[in-house]
């Protein structure tokens, strides 16, 4: 049978021995909790026993509503294991916004994180989709009428489910991304699979095809591997079903935030050899702790730091390597919806003093410019990025924004990450910057106009227009431009802290400055460009 999680985490099951740690989870405190490869599978298989007596079909959406934990992927993999399709919830959404994702996801089971209770309090009445709440981290369920999540994963003989699973099963992952609303990007299990081995292998290297494939050994490989990135995007949840798949522990960090001392102190505790983080966002604080405690931990068990879904630059590379000499760093361009397009390696032997980001098109990447012409190296045409391979099916429930996504040249269908540059002559290519107005802050992708509507819903606004400017940290902070209604003034902070009440805290302007007027053409049209340079030279 070709790839299917269910499938693969049964086969991983049915190797490990029971007392093999397939996951360790660190706190802020500095305990730890390990779960062994048998409890793993009996908890899994319990809940997804649980799940199907609830009333679960195959193709029913599970919304995960949880911190970095080690209960993320045990209902991750119960739910592959019921032929159930994972959703994704940003845990920093309110209100509105979570209404709309278990909408339009059609979710029917909601896994949540105890102290979210509070806030599904508040929605539950709208979510007339959802069958079962079930609660994770209390003895008994806050809200009323949920399910204990203990007591679902206690009940069971813990034997693995009867039933015929298919390569074509779905799994998403929502994304904000250049669509403005999340959307949930559909991914067969068997693409899923193959998309991210060959992020982490070469583009065209060889991937086991069928669970029976897997290099597996009762011992497990005995290779531990760190997760930092929340779980509920998907560069933190792939690297931890790859682990998991090839019998690795998986380190999870269930910190509050990222915690670079910690993380550094598992890394020489658990011997890791590779770290995963998306660019500064991670990297900066990493430096800093570094800095800060120079010579304090034996890193050099470390080979490999991978970075994707935001900006790493020159300068926290080359802070980096001063500390760990040895370590290889990876950045690979990538997108929710699509493999990875273009890859740099970052070594103590490579120009350190390039300020230049420069990376290489992957085998499967291709430029093309709007009337899909390949773009020549070397021909100073600009275009965008194109990858080809294992793709995901598209949007769910929005075939526009799939036809604006997907293109199809000479009969070869590529995902359209977004990102514009210029193709060099040595294969290189020079990044001009996305082909919309998404800003991508902290690897959080945010759609201005959902920012701008919640503004202007402040009875002081009469428009504004939001942009990213460049941040050393962030990649990109979001800046606000206010035109305010005449003879008043909003002060920042009293803006901040409207949209605060709406959105989710990574969406909050850093900075609000406010200008006599926006500036709209006649058609209502912004020019964002013009707006965006004098956010610039105000912030100089």
């Amino acid at each position: 049978m070709p790839m299917n999680f269910g499938d693969l985490y049964d086969r991983v099951d049915s190797i490990l021995q029971p007392e093999v740690p397939v996951f360790v989870e660190e706190d802020d405190a500095g305990t730890c909790r390990t779960v062994y490869a048998g409890e793993f599978k009996c908890r899994t298989n319990n809940l997804a026993q649980q799940l199907l007596a609830l009333g679960a079909r195959p193709d029913d959406k599970i919304a995960i509503y949880q911190r970095n934990r080690v209960e993320y992927m045990e209902t991750a993999v119960a739910a592959f294991k019921a032929r159930l399709v994972h959703v994704n919830v940003n845990f920093r959404y309110r209100e509105d916004e979570l209404y709309y994702l278990f909408d339009n996801s059609d979710t029917r089971f909601v896994v949540y994180d105890a102290e979210f209770a509070p806030v599904l309090e508040n929605i539950r009445a709208r979510l007339h989709k959802v069958v079962a709440f079930i609660e994770v981290g209390a003895a008994t369920a806050d809200l009323e009428g949920a399910l204990a999540y203990e007591n679902l994963v206690s009940a069971g003989d813990g034997k693995p489910l009867q039933i015929q699973r298919s390569p074509e099963d779905l799994i998403f992952i929502y994304t904000g991304g250049t669509t403005g609303l999340p959307k949930g990007v559909m991914w067969q299990h068997k693409a899923l699979w193959n998309m991210i081995g060959r992020n982490i292998k070469d583009p065209m290297g060889t991937i086991p095809q069928t669970p029976a494939d897997m290099p597996l050994t009762p011992s497990g490989n005995q290779a531990s591997m760190i997760t930092v990135m929340p779980f509920m995007h998907g560069a933190g949840l792939y690297s931890s079903m790859n682990s998991l798949a090839y019998g690795n522990t998986n380190i999870i960090m269930a910190t509050r935030g990222f915690n670079p001392q910690r993380v550094l102190e598992c890394i020489e505790r658990y011997q890791i050899r590779v770290l995963t983080i998306a660019g500064d966002a991670f990297a900066k604080p990493l430096a800093d702790a570094l800095d800060a405690h120079s010579g304090k931990f034996d890193l050099s068990s470390l080979m490999v730091i991978n970075s994707t879904a935001m900006i790493f630059s020159p300068v926290n590379k080359r802070r980096i390597i001063a500390h760990i000499p040895d370590v290889a760093i990876m950045d690979n361009m990538g997108s929710s919806e699509s493999p990875g397009s273009a890859t740099a390696t970052t070594t103590r032997d490579s120009d350190l003093d390039n300020k230049n980001i420069v990376m290489k098109l992957k085998p499967n990447a291709r430029v093309f410019t709007e009337d899909l012409r390949e773009v020549k190296p070397g021909s100073g045409e600009q275009g965008f990025l194109a990858v080809t391979g294992d793709l995901p099916v598209g949007y769910y429930k929005d075939d526009a924004k799939t036809a604006e996504a997907f293109v199809t040249v000479d009969g070869v269908r590529y995902a359209k990450p977004g990102d514009w540059c210029e193709l060099l002559a040595d294969g290189t290519i020079k990044f001009l910057g996305r082909g919309n107005i998404c800003i991508n802050t902290g690897g959080e992708k945010v759609y201005p106009e959902e920012v701008e509507a919640t503004l202007k819903s402040h009875p002081l606004v009469h428009d504004c227009l939001v942009v990213g400017v460049p941040d050393e940290r962030w990649g990109q902070v979001i800046t606000a431009v206010i035109e305010p209604k005449p003879g008043s003034q909003p002060t920042p902070e009293a803006l901040q802290a409207h949209v605060r009440e709406h959105l989710a805290g990574y969406k909050v302007p850093r900075h609000i400055l406010t200008i006599d007027t926006i500036g709209r053409a006649a058609s209502g049209k912004a020019d964002y460009p013009r707006i965006k340079e004098w956010v610039l030279t105000a912030l100089d």
